[in-house]
């Protein structure tokens, strides 16, 4: 196998980051269909731990001097799926 470029590495984060959105998004509307408390439940525990390791993130300058940065962009962009997952959009998403 070769090695690939940083571009060829920038393809594989950006599909990587697509196809898990797909996923937890399908598997999100399935289970909230199925049980809609149990969903709302394990997604919030979800979002938890996301919280948790991005709060440690910061604290702990785990990824150097733009840690805080980094998790902000993180947060950001691993709170839009999850939004998307719950079934939250738009200003709705904002007010939650």
């Amino acid at each position: 196998m070769r090695a690939l470029t940083a571009e060829d590495e920038q393809a594989v984060e950006r599909l990587t980051l697509r196809l898990l959105h797909d996923a937890y998004c399908d598997l999100a509307a399935v289970l909230r269909g199925a049980q809609p408390q149990a969903a709302a439940a394990i997604l919030g525990v979800m979002e938890q731990r996301v919280t948790d390791v991005l709060t440690r993130i910061c604290r702990q300058g785990l990824e150097g001097e733009a840690s805080v940065a980094i998790a902000i962009a993180v947060g950001e962009r691993i709170g839009e799926i999850m939004d998307q997952a719950s079934g939250r959009s738009g200003q709705a998403a904002l007010a939650a």
